[in-house]
């Protein structure tokens, strides 16, 4: 019997031992960054440089949406794009292989002079900033592929969702972070800037 007792108490300890090593491989041994989502390429038209813009180009993004009208919010995130942009040129990445791309969500107010002139204001650097317009409908297939909600009144104001997208080289969003807040919390640029170099890395 004791013999027996060993035995099976072995084969327990083995048992634990193999499904500690099947959940360490299952949950820990994952790719960091998985895909989340797998939105198509779009093209809109870049109002810095009034010219159609092309996502499926093998870079790296950090997408946001936002509209020029917005009171708080968006111009909180796109002061921390500011500061992301010194980032990447300390890291030799800005334009090359990475770029900061906000896309309104309301075009007929923001038209490629109104988001030319609101880029400048945050000095935006064309080589690796674009702001993005055009038409409606085509705006709403990005936002509802990224699940990104937004609604806007007959005051103008729009309600829309804080989420930002980073995109890989394969138009794959890898991560996801939170737009500024109004309560003075910041872009997490650190985090941000730790899941870009990790897909700029990556092969095309």
């Amino acid at each position: 019997m004791k013999r027996n007792s060993y035995l099976t108490v072995g084969l327990t300890v083995l048992t634990l031992v193999v499904i500690g090593v099947a959940v360490y491989f299952v949950f820990f041994n994952q790719d960091d960054l998985p895909v989340i989502q797998e939105p198509t390429p779009f093209t809109l038209t870049n109002a810095l440089n009034e010219e159609t813009y092309d996502s499926d180009n093998g870079k790296v993004k950090i997408v946001t949406f936002f509209y020029t009208n917005c009171p708080d919010i968006c111009p909180l995130t796109l002061r921390d794009f500011m500061k992301l942009e010194k980032e990447l040129k300390k890291e030799n990445l800005y334009g090359s292989d990475v770029e900061l791309v906000a896309i309104t969500v309301d075009p007929e107010v923001d038209t490629v002079p109104v988001l030319k002139n609101y880029g400048e204001a945050f000095q935006a650097e064309p080589t690796g900033w674009k702001m993005l317009t055009g038409d409606q409908v085509d705006i709403d297939r990005i936002t509802r592929q990224l699940q990104f909600y937004y609604s806007k009144a007959n005051s103008g104001l729009v309600t829309h969702a804080t989420t930002m997208y980073v995109i890989d080289r394969h138009h794959d969003v890898r991560a996801v972070a939170q737009m500024a807040t109004a309560g003075d919390e910041p872009v997490d640029i650190e985090s941000i800037m730790e899941d870009v170099k990790v897909l700029a890395n990556e092969k095309e």
